[in-house]
C-alpha cells in the first residue's frame, strides 16, 4: 500500500510497520504503526492485513485489558475444539471441581472463603501459576487454620499482592472459583501434599483458564506489574485514507513502541526457571501470560499478544502440544511420545526446585498424562517400561558451559534414573531419528541419535520402585534394578571437557569417552566398570558402537550379590563380542 504526498511518500511493509520516505533525500524512518478506537472497524480489511498491531494498555488488569482477555478466551471456546477438549485426559480424577477451591465471592468483598465442592459439581474455575519466592508464601493454610478459612474466610488484606491481583482479576472476568496451591492444599500435611500432587493433571487442564504470573519473583510482586512510561507513548499519525461516507476525516494510525515477542519475555521469566511451573504450562488448556511489558494469551491452538490486532488470532503450536498423541491409540505414535518425553526431562531438569526432594511430584501430572492407557509401559522413576534400555542411556548435558551438575541433598531417585542428577540432562536414545536424503531432512519412526540402536545386551530381570501416594508417579521411597549382562573394569582418561573423559580398559586400550553423572574428577583410586546396554550395528557388518552405563561398587549390599551404582554414561568402540560372561548384578 502506498500513497505519495509532495515530498513524502507513505509505504506499508506489512508486520505492522510503516515506511516514510523523503523523496528529495532517499531517507526512510520505519515505524511500527497500529489501528486502534474506531478506526479499527473504519479501516479497509487491507489495511488490517498490513497493520495488525494495537495499541497496548498503560495498566494490565485495566477495562481495556479485560475486554481483550474476555475475547480471546470467547474466540478459543468458539473456535478451538482442541483446547475444549483438553479436559477430556482426566488422568486419575474423575470430578470437574478441584478437592477445594477458594470462592472469591462479588468485587466488593473484603473476603475470600476457602469451598469444598461437591463431587457433582461442574462449575468453571481458574488456576494461578506464580512463583512462592525464596522465603516462601507468607500465608498459606494448614490443619491449624483450615477451618476457619472455609468457615470465615480469608482477609484480603492479609494476602501478598499476586494473590490478591489474582483474585481481583478473577471477580472481573466474572468467574467464581480460584485454584491457589498455598491456600487450596493443606501446608505441612505431607498426606495432603502426596495426595494432591497426583491430581496435578487434572487441576490444571480442567481450569478454564490458567494465570501465569510470568514476570513476579515472588508473591509480593502481584501480575498487573507498573508499566514503562513507554507504554503511553504512542503518537497519532494522519493516515491518508479516508471513508467520504462517514464524515469522520483522515483515519489514524499510531506510532507505537518494540516490545519483547512472546518467546524472549516468557522463555526468559522468572516463572520459567522453575521446576513445579514446567506442568502447570504444560497441562493448562488456556494461559493467560502476565509479562513484564504485555499480556499474552497461549492455549493448545495458538499465541497471540495484547499488542496484536484483537480481530486477528494467529494459530500455531502452543507450548506443550501432546493431545493428539496422548489419545491415538496407533502404535507409530509410540516414537513420538518417547521423543517428547526426551523433550521433558530436558526441560524439566533445567530447571530449579526449592525443595529437591519434589522433583518427582513436580513432574507428576505430566507424567499421568504419559502414563495414559499404559502406552510407554510402567513408569519407573522417571523411566518408562517400554524401550526401558533407552531410557537408561540418558546422560548429563554438557553442551552448556554454565550448567551444574550435583547430587540432590537428600535422597530422590536411584542412581539409574535421571531424577539422581541435579541438572540439565539429555537423552538422544529415545528422541527420533532424523536423517538426511536427497529431499532433505526427513524424520523417521525410529528412536535413538544413531537410529541402529537395536541390538540388546543388558537384560532386566526386575525392577522394584516404592513410590509415596497410590499413583506410581509421586516421590521415590527405594527403588533398585536388577539385571544380568557383562562389565569390564576401566581406568579414566585425559578429561576431554567439563565432565567428559576418555575411558581405557584395563589393558590400557583405550575404547571411548565417558560423561560423568555430576560435577567432579573422578577418584582414581575409586574401581570403575564398564557395562553395555546397547549397541549399534555399523553397514560394514558387525557390532560396533556400545552405549554403557559407568558404574562404581556400591557400599549397600543387595541380596548377597554384585551392587553397583551408576556413575556416568559411556560410549565405547569394538570392545565387546558376544562371547562375553554374563553375570546377576543390581544397580540401586
Amino acid at each position: 500500500m502506498k500513497s505519495d504526498r509532495p515530498g513524502i511518500r507513505f509505504q506499508a511493509n506489512g508486520s505492522s510497520r510503516l515506511e516514510i520516505w523523503c523523496v528529495e533525500k532517499l531517507k526512510c524512518a520505519k515505524l511500527n504503526v497500529a489501528f486502534d478506537g474506531v478506526d479499527v472497524s473504519r479501516a479497509p480489511q487491507h489495511s488490517h492485513d498490513l497493520f495488525d498491531a494495537r495499541v497496548v494498555s498503560q495498566r494490565a488488569g485495566d477495562g481495556r485489558s479485560i475486554s481483550t482477555i474476555k475475547h480471546w478466551l470467547s474466540v478459543c471456546k468458539s473456535s478451538h475444539p482442541k483446547c475444549s477438549t483438553w479436559a477430556s485426559l482426566r488422568g486419575a480424577r474423575n470430578r470437574h471441581l478441584p478437592t477445594r477451591v477458594l470462592d472469591v465471592g462479588d468485587t466488593k468483598a473484603n473476603r475470600v472463603k476457602l469451598y469444598i465442592p461437591a463431587d457433582s459439581d461442574t462449575s468453571e474455575y481458574i488456576a494461578l501459576s506464580y512463583c512462592w519466592g525464596r522465603s516462601g508464601n507468607p500465608y498459606y493454610t494448614d490443619q491449624a487454620n483450615l477451618q476457619r478459612h472455609i468457615s470465615e474466610g480469608i482477609e484480603l488484606s492479609s494476602l501478598p499482592l499476586t494473590l490478591r491481583d489474582t483474585i481481583e482479576l478473577t471477580r472481573q472476568l466474572g468467574v467464581k472459583y480460584l485454584w491457589i496451591d498455598a491456600l487450596c492444599i493443606i501446608q505441612k500435611d505431607r498426606d495432603d501434599w502426596i495426595h494432591e500432587a497426583s491430581l496435578m493433571s487434572a487441576v490444571y487442564s480442567q481450569a478454564l483458564f490458567c494465570i501465569s504470573a510470568d514476570a513476579s519473583a515472588d508473591t509480593s510482586s502481584g501480575i498487573f506489574l507498573d508499566r514503562s512510561a513507554r507504554h503511553g507513548t504512542s503518537v497519532a499519525l494522519p493516515w491518508p485514507l479516508e471513508d467520504p461516507n462517514d464524515g469522520l476525516g483522515p483515519m489514524v494510525l499510531h506510532i507505537t513502541p518494540d516490545f519483547r515477542s512472546f518467546k524472549d519475555e516468557i522463555l526468559t521469566s522468572p516463572l520459567a526457571k522453575r521446576g513445579w511451573t514446567f506442568q502447570e504450562r504444560a497441562l493448562s488448556a488456556r494461559i493467560i501470560h502476565f509479562g513484564s511489558e504485555l499480556c499474552y494469551w497461549e492455549c493448545k491452538e495458538a499465541c497471540i499478544g495484547e499488542n496484536e490486532e484483537i480481530g486477528k488470532y494467529s494459530v500455531q503450536d502452543g507450548f506443550f502440544n501432546l493431545k493428539d498423541m496422548l489419545l491415538t491409540s496407533s502404535e507409530s505414535s509410540k516414537p513420538k511420545l518417547h521423543d517428547k518425553w526426551a523433550w521433558v526431562i530436558s526441560q524439566f531438569s533445567s530447571r530449579q526446585l526449592t525443595n529437591a526432594s519434589d522433583s518427582f511430584a513436580a513432574l507428576e501430572g505430566v507424567a499421568t498424562m504419559f502414563g495414559d492407557k499404559n502406552k510407554l509401559g510402567k513408569y519407573y522413576c522417571g523411566l518408562w517400561g517400554d524401550e526401558f534400555l533407552r531410557h537408561l542411556l540418558w546422560s548429563s548435558d554438557r553442551t552448556s558451559s554454565g550448567s551444574l551438575h550435583d547430587k540432590p541433598a537428600v535422597y530422590r531417585a536411584p542412581s539409574w534414573s535421571w531424577a539422581a542428577v541435579q541438572g540439565p540432562v539429555t537423552n538422544p536414545a529415545i528422541e527420533i531419528f532424523f536423517k538426511f536424503s536427497p529431499a532433505g531432512i526427513e524424520m523417521t519412526e525410529e528412536l535413538g541419535s544413531a537410529g541402529l540402536l537395536s541390538h540388546k545386551i543388558l537384560k532386566i530381570r526386575q525392577i522394584k520402585v516404592e513410590t509415596e501416594g497410590r499413583t506410581g508417579f509421586g516421590p521415590v521411597i527405594e527403588a533398585l534394578l536388577q539385571v544380568t549382562g557383562s562389565f569390564y573394569p576401566i581406568k579414566i582418561g585425559a578429561q576431554l571437557s567439563k565432565g567428559i573423559f576418555t575411558i581405557n580398559l584395563a589393558d590400557d586400550r583405550a575404547v571411548g569417552v565417558a560423561t560423568w553423572d555430576i560435577d567432579e574428577v573422578p577418584d582414581g583410586s575409586v574401581p570403575y566398570w564398564l557395562s553395555p546396554v546397547m549397541q549399534r550395528k555399523e553397514s560394514q557388518g558387525g557390532w560396533e558402537v556400545s552405549e554403557c552405563l559407568v558404574l562404581c561398587a556400591s557400599s549397600i549390599n543387595y541380596g548377597g550379590e554384585l551392587t553397583f551404582e551408576r556413575v556416568g554414561k559411556g560410549k565405547a568402540t569394538n570392545f565387546w563380542t558376544n562371547t562375553a560372561i554374563f553375570y546377576d548384578f543390581t544397580i540401586l
